[in-house]
């Protein structure tokens, strides 16, 4: 059956058909697929996550100083866990559409929801060297994420493909991670506020802090430049334009990952020599430059080359700006400041995969990478000029 057509509706517990296997050419989401939803469906799924993210992020940023940081942390830990328990137990699409909008799931890899707008800007506070931690904790987190793809790769292959045994199995690790988290947050200390600070105005005070609007555009700017390659868009090119196989995609990719979590050890290093803002706009410039060139390389060995110089340079940025950040706003600002610049994050990388698509059917091979670079130069450019004189 076509993924468009409307056919039986698999059940997950064994009421009906079961032999729901995946087959050659199809990929990722594929839940929603094998229950039987047709692509529509499936994008509004991922379409759901994301609004529910900017959702949270603002319920964060509005309600943060009344509620309390640890709750909040121990509320979408819960959120997680009872969505979890939904998509485990349901398939139709009434429930499986709230559970999504709930889960506070990445549909990234990387984590720009809710839990980091705290996380981030706490660890500033709680760490001797920031930088060092900030980049400790985004290596975890990154391993983490590769963590949990390589596990679902592997319960394809134990479950022979059958792609409803994988989702339940999935799902219930994902309940058990949320639970994790809830009891984890429950034990923090020392996450709030500083006394006397947490009253301060909510976010309709912050919406009107110039800093936040000026970084919420520039941010957006950058994710969007983001969008157009992000790593499954990346692969399809390297398929499309060099006829790479999977096999392949997996040597160039697997040696990118490593490349990537080394840098976000290095980058705090370098941050201390020449401070946070410089590391994150130069590297981030230079790697821009790099991608761009990524097209132009003429064959598979020379644009994969020209993708691990990139890897090696481009999330150096990530530990460098939570630390610079952390540098321009106030402790009581920091966590709203995070949740609504994540906010528009999260909205302007949506509309990447769409434009891809459009190039790539126009024939415009390399119009990603040079559009991306150009963006995200634009965005390196823009901030260096704006916040130079008050790095630190």
């Amino acid at each position: 059956m076509a993924m468009g057509e409307q056919g039986p509706l698999p059940d997950i517990h064994g009421k009906g058909p079961q032999d729901v296997r995946l087959r050659p050419g199809e990929r990722p989401p594929l839940c929603l697929a094998a229950l039987g939803y047709p692509a529509l469906y499936v994008t509004l799924g991922v379409f759901l996550i994301v609004l529910g993210n900017v959702t949270l992020n603002l319920f964060l940023a509005s309600y943060e100083a009344r509620v309390g940081r640890r709750w909040f942390l121990v509320f979408y830990g819960l959120l997680m866990a009872s969505s979890g328990a939904a998509l485990e137990l349901s398939r139709g699409l009434y429930v499986i559409a709230p559970a999504l909008f709930l889960s506070g799931m990445s549909t990234t890899g990387t984590e720009t929801g809710p839990f980091q707008s705290v996380e981030v800007s706490v660890v500033p506070r709680l760490a001797r060297r920031p930088g060092r931690a900030l980049g400790a904790y985004n290596l975890l987190g990154y391993a983490a994420s590769s963590l949990g793809a390589l596990s679902l790769s592997l319960l394809s292959r134990l479950l022979a493909g059958n792609m409803i045994e994988v989702a339940r199995v999935t799902f219930l690790l994902y309940i058990a991670a949320a639970a994790s988290l809830a009891l984890a947050y429950r034990a923090l200390r020392g996450v709030e506020a500083p006394a006397g600070q947490a009253a301060r105005a909510g976010l309709s005070g912050l919406l009107s802090n110039r800093d936040v609007a000026v970084l919420s555009a520039l941010f957006s700017a950058d994710a969007f430049g983001g969008g157009l390659v992000s790593q499954s868009l990346l692969s399809l090119w390297f398929h499309v334009r060099y006829g790479a196989s999977a096999a392949e995609l997996g040597i160039v990719f697997g040696a990118a990952n490593a490349i990537t979590a080394a840098s976000l050890i290095v980058a705090p290093l370098i941050a201390e020599r020449i401070g946070n803002f410089r590391t994150m706009v130069f590297t981030h410039l230079a790697s821009n430059v790099l991608l761009a060139l990524i097209p132009f390389g003429g064959s598979l060995g020379s644009s994969a080359a020209l993708l691990l110089a990139r890897q090696g340079l481009s999330q150096m940025d990530v530990p460098t700006r939570q630390a610079f950040m952390a540098e321009i706003f106030d402790e009581e600002e920091r966590v709203r400041a995070f949740a609504v610049t994540n906010t528009f994050r999260s909205l302007a990388g949506l509309p990447g995969p769409l434009l891809v698509g459009a190039m790539l059917s126009s024939g415009l091979l390399g119009m990603p990478f040079v559009l991306s670079g150009a963006v995200k130069a634009g965005y390196d450019s823009s901030i260096y000029l704006l916040y130079r004189d008050r790095a630190r």
